[in-house]
């Protein structure tokens, strides 16, 4: 580094200044289309090596790790590959520092300063009243192979704690993809709270838990697919079926999403199974629906026909390569075909999209699609499970969800869905409902935090009808 002996002592005096400054705590909000997102960075330097992690605490996301992070005078850079995320700054020595958030087509202004700011998140009307009128009770629950256990809450009527001969129906809830805790939190929503407080006012038992390796769970979530958490449902069936309130005979799989998709696998090897409530589980295989997803999600945040079009064709030619052969033997094509298919994409669409070079775009996409649970999801034809189930079903989708889309969904398990012929079977599109079951005139998952409604009452009220109707 000698060429650098000659610089003025001026330049880098301030140079070293401005180091300093950057150094710290910093609290910014973004907006991200009307939804207000609080952020929060932790920038440190060691010896010229800045490194730094990012927290969205409505998100409950916190210590995301900053890739590269880069300070040239007043100028802040910083990149995080897992998100498709990348920020420019300058330091202000009046307000902190003014930039703009980049994430894949998306930006926006972004400002950070070093006053912790006021960001109220939006109104939950929903949120149960406390103190509840029923029962609880923390449940550690060892599962089958003995090497952790899964831990949540068993909720029921009062009237079971002063007479152990009452037994009530069982519904468990079955979290969506990602690790999830007992109250399937996601932006200050707390979608299992709300439907567990409902159905256990309605006279059920409801059990909810943390995802393993989440909450109070033990366990590895890493690396794990819907078929190892299907293995957790029905540890938690097999032990609840001891409990002195719970009515083994009438045991109910409520599954959101994944969780709808895990309900099926395990109802069509329990065929003692007395019912599935199916909340947007996917009735069609991995691969199609995620292209589908991407597609309309991708619309719904401002990508043109012809962008739709460029991200259809690539999913469409790059999915069938990943297949359930050897983890090795998948990436290496994935690869193969990844890096041939990056030359095609110009630099500055890359750089657009908060991407510095071809070689990250290639393992960002290996990251993101070459692990055993994208694999597995991939690959998983809920066809063959729903032909198998023997229970009662109720399948719930909304007119709005981007990702589940209600038409080609509910088709599907329509078609393949074989309870039987003694039993209730019912598809029910909801209009005007998102993925998360939320009022939505689009369906846009960025706001999902913003609506202050967490579960549409009218879905709540289609479950009960359902739970009525096989239960009395």
């Amino acid at each position: 580094m000698m060429r650098f002996k000659f610089f003025c002592l001026s330049l880098v005096f301030s140079l070293g200044v401005y180091s300093q400054s950057f150094q710290g705590d910093w609290y910014g909000t973004l907006d991200a289309m009307g939804q207000k997102l609080p952020l929060v960075l932790h920038l440190s330097d060691s010896s010229g090596q800045w490194k730094g992690t990012l927290d969205s605490p409505n998100q409950s996301a916190v210590g995301i790790p900053m890739t590269n992070v880069a300070v040239e005078g007043k100028t802040l850079r910083f990149s995080i590959d897992q998100l498709r995320a990348s920020y420019k700054g300058t330091f202000m020595e009046a307000s902190g520092i003014e930039g703009t958030f980049k994430q894949g087509t998306f930006q926006a202004p972004l400002a950070f300063s070093k006053k912790q700011q006021e960001n109220p998140s939006p109104k939950k009307i929903q949120d149960r009243k406390e103190p509840v009128p029923y029962s609880e009770i923390e449940l550690a629950i060892p599962h089958a192979t003995g090497d952790f256990s899964i831990s949540g809450t068993l909720s029921y009527p009062q009237q079971a704690s002063r007479d152990v001969s009452i037994k009530y129906p069982c519904i468990v809830l079955i979290s969506g993809s990602g690790a999830q805790d007992r109250n399937e939190e996601i932006l200050g929503h707390r979608p299992f709270l709300v439907l567990a407080d409902r159905l256990t006012l309605a006279g059920y038992s409801v059990f909810r838990y943390d995802d393993r390796g989440t909450g109070k769970s033990t366990g590895t979530f890493d690396g794990a697919t819907s078929a190892d958490f299907s293995t957790d449902v029905v540890s938690v069936m097999n032990y609840l079926k001891k409990m002195l309130m719970v009515d083994s005979s009438r045991m109910i799989l409520m599954g959101h999403s994944e969780g709808g998709m895990i309900a099926n696998m395990v109802a069509a090897q329990h065929p003692e199974i007395y019912g599935v409530v199916s909340l947007a589980g996917p009735g069609v295989k991995g691969a199609d629906l995620l292209v589908e997803q991407q597609c309309l999600i991708s619309k719904a945040v401002g990508a043109s026909e012809k962008e739709v079009k460029k991200i259809r064709s690539f999913s469409e030619t790059f999915y069938p390569i990943l297949t359930l052969d050897s983890l090795p033997l998948v990436r290496k094509n994935a690869e193969v075909f990844l890096t041939d298919f990056v030359k095609r994409i110009k630099k500055k669409e890359l750089k657009k999209s908060g991407i510095e070079d071809r070689n990250t775009w290639v393992q960002m996409n290996l990251s993101a699609y070459v692990n055993p649970w994208m694999l597995y999801f991939l690959n998983y034809n809920p066809t063959f499970d729903l032909k198998q189930i023997r229970c009662h079903y109720l399948a719930l989708n909304g007119t709005t969800d981007l990702q589940v889309p209600s038409k080609m969904n509910l088709e599907a398990i329509s078609l393949n869905c074989n309870p039987g012929l003694d039993k209730v079977k019912r598809m029910q599109e909801l209009a005007g409902l998102n993925h998360l079951f939320q009022p939505s005139l689009t369906g846009n998952p960025n706001e999902y935090g913003s609506n202050e409604i967490t579960f549409d009452m009218g879905a709540i009220q289609a479950i009960l009808d359902f739970l009525d109707e096989i239960l009395h």
